[in-house]
């Protein structure tokens, strides 16, 4: 008779048991898309309008996202901040962003003379 109780009694055990067991969920990194929330408004329009399709994580632009991504440069140190912009401040004296295989295509991210001289400026300073 004790084993027509036992039985049972296991079988319940075991289901609360396992009801308290869960797999792990998948970890997933959650990449915002708020760019340096410390940039001055006029430049983060500039780069999420001009510069953030191709230099961003999750961009196709394997060589874009290799020499730039904007997902990254909030989270990244401030050194590495500062030399990033040295680095956007020489391709911008050069004139080589937007390339202009990529303007052969898409003609309406040419940078204006005016946000050119907006993201210059703002490579020169300190500040985010």
């Amino acid at each position: 008779m004790k084993k027509i109780f036992f039985l049972p009694a296991l079988a319940i055990i075991g289901f609360l048991f396992f009801q308290g067991i869960t797999k792990p969920e998948p970890k997933t990194e959650f990449i915002s898309h708020e760019i340096a929330p410390d940039m001055p408004p006029q430049v983060k329009a500039i780069v999420e309008q001009k510069c953030y399709g191709c230099h961003n994580a999750e961009s196709k632009n394997e060589k874009g996202k290799k020499k730039l991504d904007w997902d990254a440069f909030e989270a990244s140190k401030r050194a590495k901040q500062i030399a990033a912009k040295g680095k956007i401040l020489e391709v911008l004296e050069n004139g080589d962003m937007p390339p202009a295989k990529f303007l052969e295509n898409k003609p309406e991210g040419k940078l204006t003379e005016e946000e050119v001289a907006t993201l210059m400026a703002w490579s020169k300073s300190k500040k985010n």
